[in-house]
């Protein structure tokens, strides 16, 4: 993405032919420049195909078709899951995925024979405490909504309880370990992108 600075929500992928790979994605970039990041993005020749909808708040959402992103195809050929990409600059990507510890030495043999370095950040099992619970993401999702957030709140502890039933004191408590929880991802995606920029 030349020389822009983005965060790249996986949203899905498949490969519907073994030379072509489509990504399903929510780039997070700043407002001011969403219409140059697609404008570089369609000019992109990896890129066979491209759809995008921009909104307001710096996402942009589309549907992306390559079939020539080498990396993108192991991949999706792989059994590894991707869930996002944060990329700095052309050359350099922090991929985060998600498999087993077979899945990951297939793919980086695979990326090996294609001669594409690879540096692993960080490795780390797959725990439930590593997740937001469904209700978590619920009961964060609700307050979202309701502007219990936003600055100044539309809604405060006490309205949310009422309107989801739950008890102020259980609310809070689920809202600040669902915080937590998101905040911790947070940053340690955004401390490994800075070590990447570095």
């Amino acid at each position: 993405m030349g020389g822009y600075s983005a965060h790249v929500e996986i949203l899905d992928s498949k490969m519907p032919t073994e030379d072509t790979v489509q990504h399903l994605f929510d780039i997070q970039v700043k407002p001011s420049m969403m219409d140059e990041l697609v404008a570089e993005m369609r000019k992109d020749g990896d890129l066979t195909r491209l759809e995008v909808i921009r909104s307001k708040n710096g996402h942009v959402y589309g549907f992306a078709e390559s079939s020539r992103c080498t990396v993108c195809k192991e991949v999706a050929k792989s059994r590894c899951f991707l869930t996002s990409v944060s990329v700095s600059s052309k050359e350099n990507a922090l991929w985060t995925l998600l498999g087993s510890d077979e899945s990951f030495k297939d793919l980086t043999r695979a990326l090996d024979r294609h001669r594409i370095p690879v540096e692993i950040r960080l490795k780390k099992e797959l725990e439930d405490t590593d997740l937001l619970t469904t209700r978590q993401e619920q009961i964060l999702s609700i307050a979202f909504e309701r502007g219990y957030f936003d600055f100044p709140k539309k809604r405060g502890l006490k309205e949310l309880a009422a309107e989801t039933g739950i008890k102020a004191s259980t609310l809070d408590e689920i809202l600040r370990r669902g915080q937590k929880k998101v905040l911790g991802e947070y940053l340690t995606r955004r401390s490994l992108l800075h070590r990447d920029e570095s």
